[in-house]
């Protein structure tokens, strides 16, 4: 706290001002006047005056303390006016940016895929985003008169993303086509969706679309279904029919292919069940039943629900399988492959030699390349400058090959990881007749086993109990 005493007159008029350490407040304390003199309402303003208290004096205080008597009290006779601070800008989004799209676990352990795909659809010209500028700031004054400077409030950057268009004045974000529109990782984007609201069969044709397709109702045999760069959602069933996506394949249904229907996928596929069909992706496939199904998956295979049955058919992951029962009693011959059949440190080897060979061979058409360069800059030479041509060609090739091979050397060791974890779990019963195979060893099954794993160890392949 400052504090000042000062003199009046001939007389000490024992008042004291004193300001706290921010100056944002004052406060004064009165003693009794000696015999003879008087406080007034001037004298105390020009003692505070005098002391530098200028801003935010009430008169009313002073006065009541003089009126009143009031001694040997300090009381706050002067307040700051506080700095008002500015607001940060704030972005307010017109749809739900905390989107769920995971499968519903039903009680009994199935997975319920109506719920999939519900991401926020929108028109054309859409209101999506509304940004509010910053607010004013303001600054206060101190009880001295001085300057309480104020925060500015913080302008934010422009979302980034695509597929919307910004207003002028860069408050409004609108979409620029209808999609479905997702706020992630701090971008905005509104893709092109091709919904068909009906079946797709013979009377609609094959559907060919480069982002995400969603079909309301079923599809039927014959036709084909291809999204170029994104997923593929069928509401209803699919029958004999070829699906294709870059990445996703969710059938909220099922798939009945009768031998010739198929799904290849970039990424998962998903669905309540599939029967007689062909199946080919990079991630999971998760169903709560597979019957007399091929199926090659780059992750894992889980089949859940009251009955979680696979049954007939050939299924392969590179890493995991789990179902609750695998087989029949009438013995049906079902093949379960986990992991790889080849010998991946063989072709690791092999594909390190080829890169090696392609490397040295870029390396040569580099230091050719080089030398022609060099006697080309010494003067105009067409033999020369048609051998630059060549080499340059080379270059390209041998470049891209070294990449290939490289990119090719990631995804073994990619397998070499996941062939690794390789195992299969039964959580109630696999039945006699189902084949076995884990990282190329191979076991068949000739009686009941009920809540067992297997998996590789050396040479061979363990079977331990897992509990019910």
């Amino acid at each position: 706290m400052q504090e000042d005493i000062v003199e009046a007159g001939n007389s000490i008029c024992n008042i004291q001002i004193t300001v706290s350490d921010d100056e944002n407040a004052a406060y004064i304390c009165i003693a009794p006047p000696s015999e003879g003199t008087e406080n007034t309402l001037e004298s105390v303003l020009k003692l505070a005056k005098d002391v530098g208290v200028v801003h935010g004096i009430s008169t009313e205080v002073i006065s009541n303390i003089l009126d009143n008597n009031i001694y040997n009290r300090t009381l706050k006779f002067a307040q700051s006016t506080p700095a008002i601070d500015g607001q940060d800008g704030w972005y307010e989004f017109l749809f739900d940016t905390h989107i769920d799209t995971r499968p519903k676990i039903l009680k009994d352990g199935s997975v319920d895929y109506s719920e999939y795909g519900s991401v926020p659809s929108v028109v054309e010209g859409e209101r999506l985003v509304v940004y509010h500028p910053p607010t004013p700031c303001k600054d206060g004054i101190n009880v001295f008169g001085g300057s309480i400077l104020a925060k500015k409030g913080k302008d934010l950057a422009k979302i980034k993303g695509k597929g919307f268009a910004i207003d002028s004045t860069g408050t409004e974000y609108t979409a620029k086509y209808d999609g479905k529109v997702t706020y992630i990782a701090e971008r905005l984007v509104v893709d092109k969706e091709l919904v068909v609201e009906g079946d797709v069969s013979f009377t609609t044709g094959d559907i060919e679309f480069q982002n995400d397709i969603h079909i309301r109702g079923n599809v039927f045999s014959g036709v084909s279904v291809t999204s170029q760069k994104g997923s593929i959602i069928v509401d209803g069933y699919v029958e004999q029919a070829n699906l294709s996506a870059k990445n996703d394949v969710v059938l909220k249904n099922g798939m009945q292919g009768n031998g010739k229907g198929s799904i290849e996928a970039g990424g998962s596929v998903k669905g309540k069940f599939f029967e007689q069909s062909s199946i080919t992706c990079k991630g999971d496939v998760q169903a709560n039943a597979i019957m007399n199904t091929r199926i090659e998956a780059g992750q894992d295979i889980i089949v859940s629900g009251k009955y979680g049955v696979i049954v007939g058919g050939s299924v392969s992951a590179m890493r995991y399988i789990s179902a609750n029962i695998i087989g029949n009693m009438s013995e049906v011959r079902t093949e379960i492959k986990a992991g790889v059949d080849g010998d991946l440190f063989a072709l690791l080897a092999q594909c390190k030699q080829n890169k090696e060979d392609s490397e040295k061979s870029l390396k040569t058409v580099v230091d050719a390349l080089e030398k022609v360069q060099q006697a080309l800059s010494k003067g105009d030479n067409p033999e020369l400058s048609k051998k630059r041509i060549q080499l340059m060609r080379s270059k390209i090739e041998c470049d891209t090959r070294v990449n290939e091979l490289t990119k090719r050397e990631q995804e073994i060791l990619d397998q070499m990881g996941k062939a690794n974890l390789a195992k299969i779990t039964i959580n109630k019963v696999v039945n006699p007749g189902t084949a076995i195979t884990i990282n190329g060893v191979k076991v068949l099954v000739t009686e009941e086993n009920h809540h067992v794993e297997y998996a590789r160890r050396g040479a061979g392949i363990i079977v331990y109990n897992i509990g019910e």
